[in-house]
């Protein structure tokens, strides 16, 4: 297949992909990531830009990070999905995360340690680039980098990769 200047392909690989692509459980954001389908198992409504860890008591669940945790996985999609329901979570790509603090594009952002004083679950923190070697302890807990910059808590575009 030879790609056409419709828009609606990949590269010059001839692979034809339309720009809402979309499954039953898997979508493409217009804001350019990747999400799927799991369910809230938040306690309550969503909060978009959320972060999340596993559930550790609903298959395919979700939960909202705390402080300390080790194992980040993804950024809420969509506000106010009921718990118990499916939500679409970004997984890789670009994202609306919510930061507990201001947000400067090009650092580093992870989930908060206690002492970092971000006392409400699944917010994120940013910081300076860390100077090698790195601690442990934030290489799991990174989460991506921003790209924009909010000079107050809220939502802010970032780049997400997961250690």
């Amino acid at each position: 297949m030879i790609p056409d200047a419709r828009g609606d392909r990949i590269g010059n690989n001839g692979f034809p992909v339309p720009s809402n692509f979309a499954t039953s459980t898997v979508k493409l954001t217009p804001e350019g990531g990747i999400a799927t389908l799991m369910v809230n198992d938040t306690g309550g409504a969503s909060i978009k830009g959320y972060l999340l860890q596993p559930s550790s008591t609903v298959d395919n669940g979700v939960t909202y990070t705390n402080n300390d945790d080790v194992d980040p996985i993804g950024v809420i999609y969509e506000d106010g999905v009921p718990n118990g329901e499916n939500v679409w979570v970004v997984i890789a790509g670009i994202a609306d995360v919510f930061y507990g603090v201001a947000v400067t594009r090009a650092t580093f952002s992870r989930v908060p340690v206690a002492a970092d004083g971000i006392a409400v679950a699944g917010q994120a923190i940013n910081e300076a680039l860390p100077i090698p070697p790195l601690a442990t302890d934030k290489h799991f807990q990174e989460i991506g980098h921003p790209i924009e910059s909010r000079g107050t808590p809220g939502l802010a575009r970032t780049v997400l990769h997961f250690n």
